[in-house]
């Protein structure tokens, strides 16, 4: 018997929203089945959407489900999404193929994202229109003290001096940008409100208390309820992980097993209830929240419920940033009585879930040095840490949702030696030595690839081979040609030595 088949378009070819959701899916008996990398655009290219129009629609017949980022149907990636040129009518005619498909494959439910249009705090355009290398903070200053007055009811002045250090041509082009796109999702969830969509995330991707996103946010939440939508369609931070969470959240709704649930432990609870992780407008908690609900698990009041604890590791009232090089701004010492609590519950087998929540965009050393004392980590149930604190948590919750009953199986092993050979090993220790050796934007990609293998892959085999992961790394690639992602292929210990 073949096994039950999803198919997806992700945001992009990144091997973190392809392939690595392809492997959990496959833990739970599925197969998720996605266009090659090279038909999903490349950072700033968009995707041929004709051509993934043809092969989504070739699905139709083979399919028991789809999962579709909207952004990548519409736009060709989330990345394009931010500056391509076409106008409203032209991205509502690929949002079309939806009934066209819902005709094709009916009975077979549509789950579907598109992200809110983020405002990265810098100014860096790698991912975002030309203008935003001289602009950009101005523009995030702008939004977020225009729409602070607004909801405070505040003096403007603020507000008034950002908008005036941007020339008009350029605030007139961002909110259009905008308008446009907050206008195609409205379409989206018009769908859903026809049964077009049967599932709707609308992920708020790098957001703030404050700025345009967030009024676009209020907004949809508005329209939502008054479509009386609310349990279809959700809202909240993330956009990478969106994936991981529908694909689990199908499989988890076509099984006979109750919902999946989780207890969440928190190494710092004094601090915890008042933290907003960087880029996401809620407390850490509340995303903790909305990520076991979106993958169709629940949340448990004890232990003894649970059939996961969820550990949330944070230090202090603020995350750092490894890929901005922000450390924490108040750093607490990691609680010895957390580690006794979680080495209780795996003494008791009771399955543990790290989510390490203490930086963006990398892991904490200090929590990977203490934890294996309690318990070691190729025991985890799974492990993350990778960029944003709502991609953690929910590829995290997915993981567990998708590897109910096999997280001893080979397979979720090299998922979890994966988590911890790139979000530990790499993004919080060893892409901080890469870039102080060299300018990354003064060496070709394959110098840069070189160097990144040569600094990483024998120490970091080295760690693995140490922590009995049971995995090695056996390719190391830079999907976007830069430094900020990795890519990593791993085969078994045994194959290696």
């Amino acid at each position: 018997m073949s096994p039950r088949r999803i198919a997806a378009l992700p945001v992009d070819g990144r091997p973190a929203v392809r392939e690595q959701v392809q492997m959990l899916a496959a833990l739970a008996g599925w197969q998720l089945a996605m266009p090659e990398v090279n038909q999903l655009g490349h950072l700033k290219r968009p995707a041929d959407r004709q051509q993934l129009a043809d092969w989504l629609l070739a699905q139709a017949p083979h399919a028991d489900g789809f999962v579709l980022s909207l952004d990548m149907l519409a736009y060709g990636g989330l990345v394009p999404s931010r500056f391509i040129p076409d106008t409203l009518a032209e991205l509502e005619a690929w949002l079309d193929l939806v009934p066209r498909l819902k005709a094709a494959a009916p009975g077979k439910p549509v789950y579907a994202f598109a992200a809110t249009m983020r405002i990265s705090n810098n100014n860096v355009n790698q991912e975002e229109k030309d203008y935003w290398s001289e602009y950009g903070q101005l523009i995030w200053n702008w939004s977020y003290t225009t729409d602070q007055a607004n909801q405070l009811g505040a003096s403007i002045e603020a507000a008034l001096a950002a908008a005036a250090a941007i020339p008009d041509a350029i605030r007139s082009d961002y909110l259009a940008t905008r308008e446009r796109n907050l206008q195609l999702t409205l379409r989206a969830l018009d769908m859903a409100a026809s049964g077009l969509i049967d599932r709707l995330v609308l992920p708020q991707d790098d957001t703030a208390e404050y700025g345009f996103n967030i009024a676009e946010r209020r907004l949809l939440e508005r329209r939502i309820a008054e479509l009386g939508l609310s349990g279809k369609v959700l809202v909240y931070p993330g956009a990478d992980e969106v994936m991981h969470t529908l694909c689990a959240h199908m499989v988890a709704a076509q099984s006979a097993e109750p919902p999946l649930s989780f207890y969440v432990h928190c190494s710092d609870p004094q601090h915890v209830g008042s933290l907003r992780a960087l880029y996401e407008d809620r407390p850490v908690l509340d995303a903790v929240a909305s990520q076991i609900a979106a993958a169709g698990a629940r949340q448990v009041d004890s232990s003894a419920e649970a059939d996961v604890i969820l550990a949330v590791h944070t230090r202090g009232g603020q995350q750092g940033d490894w890929a901005m090089r922000k450390p924490l701004p108040d750093p607490q010492p990691l609680a010895s009585g957390w580690l006794e609590q979680l080495a209780a519950w795996h003494a008791q087998a009771k399955p543990v879930a790290v989510a390490d929540l203490a930086y963006a965009n990398g892991g904490d050393p200090m929590l990977i040095a203490q934890l294996p004392q309690a318990l070691p980590l190729n025991t985890l149930a799974a492990y993350a840490a990778w960029n944003t604190a709502s991609n953690s948590i929910g590829s995290l919750v997915a993981q567990c949702v998708l590897a109910r009953g096999r997280r001893h199986t080979a397979a979720n092993r090299e998922v979890l030696a994966l988590r911890l050979l790139e979000d530990v090993l790499y993004q919080s220790v060893l892409r901080q030595t890469v870039r102080t050796a060299i300018d990354e934007d003064a060496c070709s990609a394959e110098h840069l690839r070189s160097l990144v293998e040569l600094t990483y892959t024998s120490h970091a085999n080295a760690w693995a081979s140490a922590q009995g992961l049971g995995w090695q790394v056996r390719e190391v690639y830079l999907p976007w040609d830069r430094t900020f992602e990795i890519g990593l292929r791993l085969q078994a210990a045994e194959a290696s030595a």
